[in-house]
């Protein structure tokens, strides 16, 4: 029985049932609808949506076949496998899982947004690494200018002590820069391992 909700479900997808036109209003099988709203993870309420596409052609969905559809649909989405990898891409927690599959699906999600943040805190790390190196280097070639201007030919001597002055405020602000590098890297390896571990702490 499930097979053929699967297949069926499937035909319903691409026809686009979402937006229900009057044929579709018309030979639609309820039980099925509701299998592919469960297996989505939609509330009972994402009903209304169908009885609105069918009001105009003086069609009501059938309640019965529909929740006995989407229950079923429900034991597909509502797999801690399913939970994990929901979690794991982000998604906000659905509480449309009831016992007993609720709470091995919210086990499940919250390991899978315990990964999905590791993942999120070691690109954030990554990303303030390469601002500072990309800091570093323009400070680089800003001191290489300063100093190679400073050395030019007719250069007067109220320009070569602002020249020092600029050399002296880059220096001390690549020291910062540098300082900080080497923070950032301690914490991107850390962060490394850490997502390491979520990794290998949790196998679905």
């Amino acid at each position: 029985m499930i097979r053929y909700f699967i297949f069926t479900a499937a035909v319903f997808v691409l026809s686009g049932c979402a937006s229900m036109d009057k044929e579709e209003c018309q030979i639609a099988d309820w039980q099925t609808i509701g299998y592919e709203d469960g297996a989505k993870g939609r509330a009972l309420s994402y009903l209304g949506n169908h009885r609105k596409a069918c009001s105009d052609y003086g069609i009501s969905p059938d309640m019965e076949h529909y929740e006995q559809g989407r229950l079923a649909g429900l034991h597909e989405y509502c797999t801690p496998s399913n939970g994990f990898e929901l979690g794991k891409s982000g998604q906000k927690f659905n509480t449309v899982c009831k016992p007993p599959l609720a709470e091995d699906f919210k086990l499940a999600w919250s390991q899978g947004f315990e990964l999905h943040d590791a993942l999120s805190q070691l690109r954030n790390s990554e990303r303030t690494l390469k601002r500072y190196q990309k800091k570093a280097a323009t400070l680089h070639e800003q001191i290489e200018d300063a100093e190679a201007e400073l050395v030019s030919d007719g250069i007067s001597s109220k320009k070569r002590k602002a020249l020092l002055a600029e050399i002296k405020d880059l220096n001390a602000e690549l020291e910062d820069a540098e300082s900080e590098l080497l923070e950032l890297q301690d914490r991107v390896l850390d962060d490394r391992d850490y997502l390491e571990q979520v990794e290998a702490r949790y196998h679905y």
